[in-house]
């Protein structure tokens, strides 16, 4: 099915969940052993090489930190029902979830700074898994592969000659530069404010909660009233 048309909340949406992963990433690369949370490949790869080095306390860590990413993606799935974008969705719930267990990594960290990290695993779990498909456009919003694949991929078939859609490179677009400033404001912010700017990508997962069932509640005020 065509695009046709990008709303203005998904737009919107998809640049400031890509923005908050990509402080939450970065962030997560200053921390312990450099470590990845907003996607998985890279940590697969170091699981498999731990294992083969027999290096088991690396190897129990890394098998933590992917198992609780899946563990946010389930919780994301029980929570919605559907991963494809659609306004009636009860967003606020996950969103308020990705908050809690970014505050949790902030509240830990300093103690357990191992194993702290895991709640950003899961927050950002629960994030990638929450939007999926919107009319066709696969969006994912805490990696890059698939992003910079379909811009790829479009930008192939303009040169070939066939019909694009240029809201699906747009959308793209959006997702790539706020993951990127993203890791911009955490990298600025990072050497000053430490641990305390985990802060950050918790607190935007909380307003974007709360604006959403702002709307939420608006919208399906205006529709009873009519």
């Amino acid at each position: 099915m065509p695009l046709q048309r990008l709303p203005n909340w998904i737009q919107l949406g998809a640049f400031l969940l890509a923005l908050n992963a990509g402080m939450v990433n970065v962030l997560g690369l200053f921390t312990v052993l450099h470590q990845s949370v907003s996607h998985m490949t890279g940590n697969v790869s170091m699981l498999a090489m731990s294992l083969l080095e027999w290096q088991p306390e690396h190897f129990i860590y890394l098998s933590l930190v992917i198992l609780c990413f899946v563990i946010g993606s389930f919780y994301s799935g029980l929570i919605l029902g559907n991963s494809n974008v659609a306004f009636g969705r009860h967003y606020g719930f996950p969103l308020s979830l990705v908050a809690t267990f970014l505050f949790l990594t902030w509240l830990l960290l300093p103690y357990f700074p191992r194993y702290g990290l895991l709640w950003a695993c899961g927050a950002m779990g629960v994030q990638n898994a929450m939007v999926s498909h919107y009319k066709g456009a696969i969006i994912r919003t805490t990696h890059l592969s698939g992003v910079l694949t379909d811009i790829g991929l479009t930008l192939g078939y303009k040169a070939r000659g066939l019909k694009i859609e240029n809201r699906r490179i747009f959308l793209h677009l959006l997702i790539f530069i706020g993951f990127f400033v993203g890791g911009l404001i955490a990298s600025l912010l990072y050497p000053s404010l430490k641990l305390q700017t985990f802060l950050i990508p918790a607190s935007l997962s909380l307003i974007m909660s709360m604006a959403y069932w702002v709307v939420y509640f608006r919208s399906s005020f205006n529709s009873n009233s009519d």
